[in-house]
């Protein structure tokens, strides 16, 4: 099988401030963006492959550790395998609202990916209601043999979130295997 990626990352961040001082009202309005394209491949500013999960639901206390070598994904009518071997951004939304329900990334201990995190160990907690997206786009983030698990966990209540993994891949032909 042969496969064309096409992919863009786009984060925006607008607002409407204003404020009255004396007789006069003063306005920011004004937004900050962030829009790149990448085009098909493994190389700077490129990328060949996506995995993506939509309404994965854990149970506080819950968790699931996935393996960024050998992601699985059912798509083109068949399961597949995604065998990363850059990592160039990952989007989750944690679309529950509840107050505390969070979820928990990384610090799988076992096999543990913690490029994007700076040391083994650490988290970062996607709050309810929120996003959260890590961008390493020109030149990714690797996953090294003995360092590839991602671990998703529920704190403080459950959480029902969506996750997209923009990557390269291992195969370094854009085509997953079956």
């Amino acid at each position: 099988m042969t496969t064309t990626l096409r992919s863009n990352i786009e984060v925006r961040l607008g607002w409407s401030w204003r404020d009255r001082i004396g007789p006069f009202t003063v306005i920011d309005d004004n937004r900050l963006l962030f829009n790149k394209d990448l085009s098909d491949g493994v190389e700077t500013w490129q990328a060949d492959t996506v995995w993506h999960a939509a309404d994965v639901s854990l149970e506080t206390g819950q968790f699931m550790t996935l393996d960024l070598s050998a992601l699985g994904q059912s798509l083109f009518g068949e399961t597949i395998v995604i065998p990363l071997a850059k990592v160039k951004a990952i989007l989750i939304v944690n679309k529950s609202t509840a107050a505390g329900a969070s979820l928990l990334v990384g610090g799988s201990g076992v096999d543990e990916w913690s490029a994007p995190f700076g040391m083994l160990g650490d988290t970062v907690r996607v709050m309810p209601g929120s996003p959260l997206l890590l961008a390493n786009v020109r030149d990714g983030w690797e996953v090294e043999p003995g360092y590839e698990a991602l671990k998703l966990e529920a704190v403080g209540g459950d959480v029902v979130f969506d996750i997209a993994i923009l990557g390269t891949s291992a195969t370094n032909g854009g085509s997953p295997s079956a």
